[in-house]
C-alpha cells in the first residue's frame, strides 16, 4: 500500500508517532474509508500530486535548497515529505534535514496536521521534532472563510555551548496559534507562538530552521531557540496567473530581536507549472542578510 512504501522514508525518530496517527486518521476520519454507493463504479479521483523546490542564496556564500513532495491518499488526507539543507558561509558546513507530513481534513470543518522532521548529525548538531496542529473552518457569507488554528511542537535539539563549544542537550516546546482569512482574491493570515525550554537557552548554537518547527515559510531562514515570535503572510491574486505574496516575521529571542521581511511574486506558467522569485531580508539579531529566492512547482 502507498501508505507503507511513504512510511519507510519517514526519519526513524517519529515512526512511531507518524504510525499511529495515520491508524487512528483512518478509523475516526468520516468519509475516509466508506464503499462507494450503489450503482457507482469507481471513487471520485483524487487531486494529483505535487513537487516543488526552492533555493536562496544570499552574501558571504549563504545557501539554503529543499524540496518537497505532496501526495493525496485519498480525497481527506495528504501526506507529504520534504528534505533541505542549509549552508551559513563560504566552505561552511553543510547541515540536512528531513521531514514528513500528514493532514486530514473531516467533514465537519476541523483539520488536523502532523508533521515531524529530524536534522542529520553534524559537527555535534543534531535535533529530531514532532508537532500537531488542529484548525476549524468557519463561512463568513458566501466567498469569505476564517479559520483558527492551534498546535505544539515538540524539539529534542543538541546544540553547542558557544562558551565551551561543547555539545548540551535542550527540550523545546512550543505552542503556536492564530487564524488565516480567505475573501475572494485575498488571502492574510496571523500567528504568533511561545516558547519554554528545559534550560537557559542563551549562548546554544542550533540550525533547526523555525519554518520547519512552524511550517509557516513566514520564518524561512531563521534559526535558534526563539521564545516569542508574531507573524503575517498576506497573498493577493490580481489576476488568475499571478499571485503576489508578502511575509512579516518579528521574531524574540532571550537577549535580541530579530525581523524578517519577504516579498515573493508567483506566476502559472500552465496549468500544471508555477515560478517564484522574489527577495528577503533578516535584521537585528544575529547578522544581517539580503537574501534572493526562487522556484518551481509541478502538479500531475
Amino acid at each position: 500500500m502507498i501508505q507503507e512504501r511513504l512510511l519507510c522514508l519517514l526519519p526513524y525518530t517519529g515512526r512511531r508517532f507518524w504510525l499511529m496517527t495515520l491508524w487512528l486518521a483512518a478509523l475516526g476520519s468520516p468519509g475516509t474509508a466508506t464503499l462507494a454507493e450503489e450503482g457507482d463504479t469507481a471513487m471520485e479521483e483524487p487531486p494529483g500530486v505535487e513537487f516543488g523546490t526552492e533555493f536562496y542564496a544570499g552574501r558571504r556564500g549563504y545557501l539554503h535548497g529543499g524540496m518537497h513532495l505532496h501526495a493525496p491518499l485519498n480525497e481527506n488526507q495528504e501526506i507529504g515529505l520534504n528534505g533541505h539543507f542549509v549552508r551559513e558561509e563560504t566552505g561552511g558546513p553543510v547541515f540536512p534535514s528531513l521531514g514528513a507530513t500528514f493532514h486530514q481534513d473531516f467533514t465537519s470543518g476541523f483539520g488536523l496536521e502532523a508533521y515531524s522532521f529530524t536534522y542529520i548529525p553534524v559537527d555535534e548538531q543534531h535535533a529530531w521534532a514532532i508537532g500537531l496542529r488542529g484548525s476549524r473552518r468557519f463561512s463568513l457569507g458566501d466567498e469569505a472563510t476564517v479559520t483558527p488554528f492551534l498546535g505544539p511542537v515538540y524539539a529534542s535539539v543538541q546544540a553547542i555551548d558557544e562558551a565551551t563549544e561543547r555539545p548540551t542537550d535542550i527540550d523545546h516546546v512550543m505552542l503556536l496559534g492564530g487564524f488565516a482569512i480567505e475573501t475572494g482574491k485575498l488571502e492574510l493570515t496571523v500567528f504568533g507562538s511561545h516558547s519554554f525550554f528545559s534550560r537557559d537557552p542563551v549562548g546554544l548554537e542550533t540550525h533547526v530552521d523555525l519554518q520547519e518547527m512552524t511550517q509557516f515559510e513566514a520564518y524561512e531562514n531563521n534559526d535558534g531557540f526563539a521564545r516569542n515570535s508574531l507573524a503575517t503572510e498576506l497573498a493577493y491574486s490580481p489576476t488568475d496567473r499571478i499571485t503576489l505574496t508578502g511575509r512579516y516575521a518579528l521574531i524574540e529571542y532571550d537577549d535580541g530581536t530579530r525581523n524578517s521581511i519577504a516579498f515573493v511574486p508567483s506566476i502559472a506558467l500552465g496549468p500544471r507549472w508555477e515560478a517564484f522569485a522574489g527577495v528577503q531580508f533578516l535584521r537585528g539579531y544575529g547578522p544581517d542578510q539580503d537574501l534572493v529566492t526562487g522556484g518551481l512547482s509541478l502538479s500531475f
